[in-house]
Formats: C-alpha cells, structure tokens, sequence
C-alpha cells in the first residue's frame, strides 16, 4: 500500500509541494531556447519550484549537447523590451 506524505516548502514553509511539469529558458549564444514538460514539484503558495538532481543532470546533459539530435516541438515569438527606453 502506498504511502501517503506531505512535503513542505522550504522557501515559505506553508504550502504542500505538489507534482507538475514547468518549463525553463536557456541562452545559447544570442538564441533563446525554451525546455517545457521538465517534472518538477511546485509550492502552491509562493511558487517556489523544485527539481530532483537527476532532472537537472539530464537537463545540463541537454544543454551541454546544444540540444542536438533534439526535435523541436514549439517555435515562440518573444517580445523584447529595451530597459533604457523605459523613461
């Protein structure tokens, strides 16, 4: 029978982690490059993210591969916005 936990946040120690997938970006060179679908566990309360090492390892294998042999799934159009122009 499965155990029933509860893990707490460790950034606001009110909310209960909860399992989901989110997404992150990566600069390679002046590219921008977006990884989405990484399992991760998330605080409901302040949005504190968390990834287990074998994620992250696999993520800067990823990176560290340029990506390559990696089919892309997804082409976004990002804004960009100058901060000197702001006034």
């Amino acid at each position: 029978m499965p155990v029933d936990f509860h893990v707490a946040c460790d950034h606001c120690s009110s909310g209960i982690l909860r399992p989901t997938r989110i997404r992150t970006a990566f600069w390679r060179g002046e590219s921008l490059v977006v990884v989405q679908n990484i399992p991760a566990m998330v605080c409901p309360d302040c949005g504190e993210e968390y990834v287990a090492d074998p994620t992250v390892v696999q993520l800067d294998r990823m990176r560290g591969n340029g990506f390559g042999g990696m089919e892309r799934v997804e082409t976004l159009n990002v804004p960009v916005f100058d901060f000197g122009g702001a006034g």
